[in-house]
């Protein structure tokens, strides 16, 4: 994470209503918290500003087993099909629970709206779901990977619908 993304928190954190955010990932923990509460000019202020701390944080680089036939291009390969796009940037789950069978495997059929894996961000898990009916020609994105907002997860091929 750069210094410009911290801003861009902060940013947020300040232009939302939000009074408290906890933030930990690729080894920096973020603690902000402000006071939002409506005050005259001549009430004291508890906090004069937003308090924001930065440490760095001792997370042990998880243990990564591959999981089923993964193709994994490069991530600037060029796609011949439909992308599965990140829709925010967090932790990509290709299973259910760990030493479960992924969701989806290279050559499984999907349905539009089909469930292809999960996004943790910020402890909540979200559905990535499958934007067309096909076949699955590639998974680019790793159990228990990190990915960024809008990269590709896997491929459909739609033309072979199964």
């Amino acid at each position: 994470m750069s210094f410009s993304d911290v801003i861009r928190i902060l940013r947020l954190v300040d232009e939302n209503p939000f009074e408290e955010l906890q933030l930990e990932m690729e080894g920096l923990k973020l603690h902000v918290v402000q006071d939002k509460h409506e005050r005259s000019p001549t009430q004291p202020s508890a906090t004069k500003a937003p308090v924001s701390e930065i440490a760095p944080a001792a997370v042990p680089e998880p243990v990564r087993e591959p999981l089923g036939a993964a193709v994994v291009p490069a991530k600037n390969a060029q796609i011949h099909g439909t992308p599965v796009l990140a829709p925010l940037a967090g932790t990509f789950y290709r299973a259910p629970s760990p030493g479960a069978l992924p969701y989806v495997e290279v050559g499984s059929a999907v349905k539009e709206g089909g469930l292809v894996g999960i996004l943790e961000i910020m402890k909540l898990m979200n559905h990535v779901t499958a934007p067309c009916a096909g076949v699955i020609s590639e998974i680019r994105a790793q159990n228990e990977e990190f990915v960024e907002f809008g990269q590709v997860l896997a491929v459909i091929d739609p033309e072979r619908v199964g």
